[in-house]
């Protein structure tokens, strides 16, 4: 016997979405209705840029939980876009990845509903929506009082969702400890479960995460395998990342508070699999020689210094930077200039060194003119301060500076790559690039400590 029509549609709740792509801003809009005629008004703003298609798959999705939250079985959305309701309907087939995303997410989704239609209507059939999805980006929509205003900060799918570590849906090597340390379920190898009770000291599974202790760091947060190849790829090429060597990239992420047990040899692989760290190697050419070593015994007194230039036009016609080294602790000191003169120089050493750490013993530089001149051999003869001079055309007599100078263009190759073409007009690309990799900001002097593992 058929079921009637009117019965399936008995408590039918109506939905109509939309969204609003604009050059001020995206959102979307939601008109939830009831069966009784009751309705509801939501507005919904990005804080990150969307295309329209994008804007009506957020709009479907947060009208969607929206109504779940209210424990609502049967729903009917109407929308007007053909995209969406053709990919949700199965009459189109997804070919982008970010569809397919989409549409994985909704077809999730879809069994929270006994009953869910959605249906394609002309935009003159929702007007409602449309008017206040293009009021979402607006502000006077936070004036009226009879409409919700939220705000989302990232897109449904983005891979910041996944953070949040439960037990995994599949077997990792976070499964074992979990289930030991919340169930006290062992593994059915005897040898097995006898290494992961002696392990499991080391761990604490809280709040539903689970966390490793360090020996000289903060409890550590241990990451599955897609979460630890985020937060890798994020430490090497992210913002904040400056494409370091495999072994220093594994130690930024312990002092990020991660962990997870192949992350030194999953660093390593990552930067042999990078193209930007590969095409932009240091290929030592030179012969092997004999090295003499010059030794340091005490922190802080015997510096190298040198100029790195020249570099992107930065505020205020910055485009020198000076660099001091320390040979013992590799500390590093480095200031943006405008011009490199005697004055700056002489600066520079009072105000970043014997200000900061007291006067030095040695300072090692080359035979610049801003180095060998009578003002600053008038300075260092004031403070006892003995000047050495590297030998001439030998730049590696004062080889830390020079490692420190490598270390510096190396970064900023990586780091501005994609924009040597407009390397002039973006002014700020020397601060925006640099200071991830030495901690500068804008008119003032810095330090940063640089590991003596080499990077």
């Amino acid at each position: 016997m058929e079921e009637n029509p009117s019965e399936s549609e008995k408590g039918m709740w109506k939905l109509s979405v939309d969204g609003s792509s604009r050059l001020t801003g995206s959102g979307v809009e939601l008109v939830l209705t009831s069966p009784d005629g009751w309705t509801l008004e939501y507005a919904l703003r990005f804080k990150f840029k969307a295309t329209n298609n994008e804007t009506e798959w957020e709009a479907l999705i947060a009208g969607l939980k929206i109504v779940k939250h209210l424990e609502v079985h049967k729903i009917e959305a109407s929308s007007d876009s053909q995209l969406v309701v053709g990919l949700a309907n199965r009459e189109y087939e997804a070919r982008e990845d970010l569809m397919v995303k989409y549409l994985s997410h909704f077809q999730g989704m879809k069994s929270a509903f006994e009953v869910l239609k959605i249906v394609k209507v002309p935009r003159a059939e929702n007007v409602r929506a449309d008017q206040l999805s293009k009021l979402a980006t607006a502000e006077e929509l936070e004036k009226n009082q009879t409409v919700l205003v939220d705000y989302l900060d990232r897109p449904t799918i983005s891979e910041a969702d996944v953070m949040d570590i439960d037990v995994p849906q599949e077997s990792n090597w976070l499964t074992h400890f979990i289930n030991w340390l919340r169930n006290e379920i062992l593994p059915e190898d005897p040898v097995e479960a006898r290494k992961l009770v002696y392990r499991a000291h080391r761990f604490q599974f809280r709040d539903g995460i689970l966390y490793k202790r360090s020996f000289s760091f903060p409890w550590l947060r241990c990451l599955n395998p897609s979460e630890a190849d985020y937060a890798i790829r994020e430490v090497h090429e992210g913002i904040c990342g400056n494409h370091t060597g495999g072994r220093t990239l594994s130690h930024r992420l312990l002092r990020q508070g991660y962990y997870w047990p192949t992350m030194h040899q999953d660093a390593i692989n990552l930067v042999r699999k990078c193209d930007k760290c590969q095409r932009n190697a240091n290929i030592s050419r030179r012969p092997s020689q004999p090295l003499t070593s010059i030794t340091a015994p005490w922190p802080f007194e015997q510096w190298g210094m040198d100029f790195v230039r020249p570099l992107f036009m930065a505020t205020g016609q910055r485009k020198f930077l000076i660099v001091a080294v320390d040979y013992f602790t590799k500390w590093v000191e480095a200031e943006p200039l405008a011009t490199i003169t005697e004055k700056n120089t002489e600066s520079f050493v009072w105000k970043s060194i014997i200000c900061r750490f007291g006067v030095p013993r040695t300072i090692i530089t080359d035979n610049g003119k801003q180095f060998d001149c009578q003002a600053l051999r008038d300075f260092c003869r004031e403070w006892r301060i003995e000047h050495r001079f590297a030998s001439v055309a030998y730049p590696q007599s004062n080889g830390q500076a020079e490692v420190i100078n490598r270390e510096i263009i190396s970064g900023l190759k990586k780091r501005l790559e994609d924009s040597k073409e407009d390397g002039p007009r973006n002014c700020q690309a020397f601060y925006g690039h640099i200071g991830p990799l030495l901690g500068l900001q804008p008119g003032n002097s810095h330090t940063v400590y640089v590991s003596r593992q080499r990077l």
